[in-house]
Parts: C-alpha cells; sequence; structure tokens
C-alpha cells in the first residue's frame, strides 16, 4: 500500500481536502502530514486542481508546466476520498 493510501487526518480536523473548506485542527495554513501524492496544489501559484480555486498567473492553468505534478496527483486524492466513502466528481 502506497503512503498516500493509509493517509488519515488528524483527529477533530474539518478541513476538506476535496472541497477545501472547514476548519483545520491546527494552525498550519497547508497539512504538514498530507502526502505529496495527494497535493494538488500548484507549487508556483497555490492553485488549487480539485476545486479549481486560484488566482493563477498563467493563461490556462490546466496546462501550466508548473502544475504538471500537481495535475498527477487528483487521481490519487479522488481514489483516496472513495476509499474514506466520500463521493468525487471525477
Amino acid at each position: 500500500m502506497a503512503r498516500w493510501q493509509g493517509f488519515s487526518q488528524c483527529p477533530g480536523c474539518g478541513h476538506d481536502l476535496l472541497t477545501g473548506e472547514g476548519e483545520r485542527s491546527c494552525s498550519y495554513g497547508d497539512c504538514p502530514y498530507l502526502p505529496e501524492e495527494l497535493n494538488v496544489v500548484c507549487p508556483d501559484c497555490m492553485f488549487n486542481f480539485m476545486t479549481m480555486e486560484g488566482n493563477p498567473p498563467c493563461e490556462d492553468p490546466m496546462t501550466c508546466t508548473h502544475g504538471e505534478e500537481p495535475r498527477t496527483h487528483l487521481a490519487n486524492l479522488n481514489e483516496w476520498a472513495r476509499q474514506h466513502g466520500r463521493q468525487t466528481a471525477e
């Protein structure tokens, strides 16, 4: 089993990884324990490829070279969500 498949959010964390909404139980902006394979945020501009929210400087964030790796993590996050009983838009 890959590390991301066994990932569990901290007790009391209400942050929804699929929607980007909810209260975190810690004072971190981003989850410090989130495996890289579930990170769907552009490292350059912080555009979220799952929610399609952010203010990217590029014309099309879905083709920007900075977001190539996070876009590959979308399938992992969708699979992780299904494993935890969540419906996804995929």
